[in-house]
């Protein structure tokens, strides 16, 4: 399928929404029950760390941890935001892992790159939820130093939907961006893994279906031809 931009998968995201009565929170659960089930067949059981961010890329890491932990594998969730700052969908999921006695951690305000790097060096898998295809500012101060901690750690990183700090339009890295070994992109490519820096951040690119009707897609693309 053609890679698109962030404004036209949010299109489509809307149109599954509200022409179709698709709840958000289903998209969600679609997105990163497909992302952990990758997880589940490429990867043996193993420690696993999610670093979330506070908006609906976020909020796909908390479905993956919560499905991850299903599955046995040994996870822990890492956030970078307060609670208070979750946007509502991400919250729901943030609730659920909670009365899952699932492990969470906050990275410190203090010195975030030693946080986020000890994290790592406890984990062998890193899923980054950090930034979605949303981004458009520079990343800097306390996310600047947050992300170079997972860059410093070496270890194998997924990242969901783009690589946090990377430009789901132009490709260009906002700053600093996460280097994955694998980006699962969700519902359709985005247009800035394919160009400018995005080859050099993405790693093996592989899409998984979050459930946007066929109807809606195909008649998306009969447009576009």
């Amino acid at each position: 399928m053609r890679p698109v931009s962030r404004d036209e998968i949010r299109r489509l995201e809307e149109i599954a929404i509200k022409d179709f009565s698709i709840p958000s929170l289903l998209l969600m659960e679609n997105a990163g029950r497909g992302i952990s089930d990758v997880l589940c067949r490429d990867f043996v059981a193993s420690r696993v760390c999610c670093f979330i961010g506070k908006g609906n890329n976020g909020g796909d890491g908390l479905v993956v941890a919560r499905h991850l932990a299903n599955h046995g594998f040994d996870v822990r969730v890492v956030l970078l935001e307060t609670e208070a700052n979750l946007k509502s969908d991400p919250l729901i999921n943030f609730q659920i892992i909670k009365k899952m006695n699932i492990p969470v951690t906050f990275v410190d305000t203090k010195d975030p790159e030693s946080s986020v790097f000890g994290a790592c060096q406890s984990s062998d898998l890193l899923v980054d939820a950090i930034f979605g295809i949303g981004l458009r500012h520079w990343v800097d101060g306390f996310f600047e130093k947050a992300i170079q901690g997972i860059i410093r750690s070496k270890k194998t990183v997924i990242s969901i939907d783009i690589p946090s700090g990377l430009d789901a339009d132009t490709g260009q890295v906002h700053g600093v961006a996460v280097t994955a070994n694998r980006t699962l992109t969700l519902g359709l490519p985005k247009k800035g893994l394919f160009v400018g820096d995005g080859p050099d951040h993405a790693g093996k690119i592989e899409l998984v279906d979050i459930g946007l009707p066929k109807e809606l897609l195909l008649s998306y693309l009969n447009e576009r031809l």
